[in-house]
């Protein structure tokens, strides 16, 4: 089930990735041409700055490339999953469609059942065991538990209604149009508390009739940040998204060519875990006291975690087995600045494309380090070389196995 919750948010996730915490790679900016809608004046340095009311109008031209950030923004902080689907150029929501009817057709009918059946277990028992469940010593002492309370039967219906979907039928997922399936996340996720974007800044840098440069601040005083966006079939969207569609596209499909082999290998210890919490769920149902439910919930927590582990490790070996396409990794121990964003992306593409015209890269640079991805290539022992060259000043090594090029600075 988790394979599916990624491809459905994967098309609401795709302008987060391009323009939310990770840096996409940017060119110096040209000077600032600032929307009226979007600029406010400050009396002290009478220098614009730039400001978007996120939560009550998008204030950008309509059909720019700020508009589209803004609205996005604006459907994502209403829960309008369906809104931000509908900004892919319709090739692109024509791949997740093909990408979602693949995976049902290459899942597992009995696992992905058994998952739909304990999703049903876990939504009755937060209805009718509520007051046991936050009378548990380790919910109540939860810091978080105060911003659920008020959401937690919104939380158990939306639940059940995932679990009773069309979603639970693989015949007809084949079949499904993926922003219907986003439609019905989306009525689940506008019943809970979502992140508001009333800080964020944007401003346009510059723009022609096919890309512009967007600034902006995720806080009134943080840092500003560049993306860049480009029209694509009548569609603004980030370039860096843009640019590795394609052989994002293709990875994912080369990973469902891998799919059936690999859920039958995890299939038989994934049902036996199945088995045994739905059966720990039954014995919470039938608890009569609260003694009785605290003994129940012990064993349960254990097997949960147990069974989290297993699905870590199972992720580890996913994420470290080598896949189709010859995608090279590089995992640089710091975060690159747009500077050497830039520089470090010219100098392998150049050496890349002399061998593969059509070769495409990943550049994210979040929590102290900066993952790449290149793709595809040959000779990964030359790649290695150039990265060492590049950056001489630090420690570099190549992981054959799961084609990982280690970059450390000291």
């Amino acid at each position: 089930m988790d394979r599916l919750m990624k491809l459905q948010s994967f098309c609401a996730l795709i302008f987060i990735m391009g323009c939310g915490q990770s840096k996409p790679v940017s060119v110096a900016p040209e000077p600032a041409k600032q929307t009226k809608a979007s600029v406010v004046i400050d009396e002290t340095s009478q220098q614009p700055k730039p400001t978007v009311s996120i939560p009550l109008v998008s204030t950008a031209k309509e059909g720019t490339a700020e508009s589209t950030f803004q609205q996005t923004l604006i459907a994502f902080q209403e829960g309008r999953l369906e809104t931000v689907f509908d900004f892919l150029p319709p090739s692109y929501q024509a791949d997740v469609n093909s990408l979602v009817h693949d995976f049902a057709g290459k899942m597992d009918p009995e696992i992905w059942s058994s998952s739909f059946n304990l999703l049903t277990k876990v939504s009755h028992l937060l209805t009718s065991r509520k007051t046991l469940i936050l009378s548990l010593d380790g919910v109540k002492n939860n810091p978080q538990i105060e911003s659920i309370k008020p959401h937690w039967d919104a939380i158990a219906n939306g639940i059940r209604d995932i679990s009773s979907s069309d979603v639970t039928d693989l015949s007809k997922l084949k079949q499904a149009n993926v922003r219907d399936l986003v439609a019905s996340a989306s009525k689940v996720l506008r019943q809970m508390p979502l992140p508001p974007f009333g800080d964020l800044q944007v401003m346009t840098v510059k723009s022609d009739s096919t890309a512009a440069t967007l600034s902006y601040r995720e806080t009134k005083d943080g840092d500003p940040k560049q993306v860049e966006f480009v029209l694509i079939e009548g569609k603004w969207l980030p370039k860096s998204i843009a640019n590795g569609w394609s052989s994002g596209v293709a990875e994912v499909k080369a990973m469902l060519d891998e799919f059936p082999h690999r859920i039958s290998a995890v299939k038989p210890e994934y049902m036996k875990q199945i088995d045994a919490i739905g059966g720990m769920i039954e014995q919470l149902q039938s608890a009569r006291t609260s003694d009785e439910f605290n003994a129940a919930v012990a064993p349960l927590i254990f097997t949960i975690a147990f069974g989290a582990q297993m699905a870590q490790q199972s992720m580890r070996e996913a994420v470290t087995t080598p896949r189709k396409g010859n995608a090279v990794y590089c995992i640089v121990n710091r975060e690159l600045n747009d500077p050497e964003l830039t520089a470090f992306k010219e100098a392998v593409m150049t050496m890349v494309k002399n061998s593969v015209p059509d070769a495409d890269y990943e550049l994210i640079p979040n929590n102290g380090k900066t993952r790449c991805r290149f793709i595809p290539v040959s000779d990964i022992q030359a790649l290695t070389s150039l990265v060492a060259k590049h950056f001489d000043a630090a420690d570099v090594r190549l992981d054959l196995e799961t084609r990982t090029i280690h970059v450390d600075f000291k």
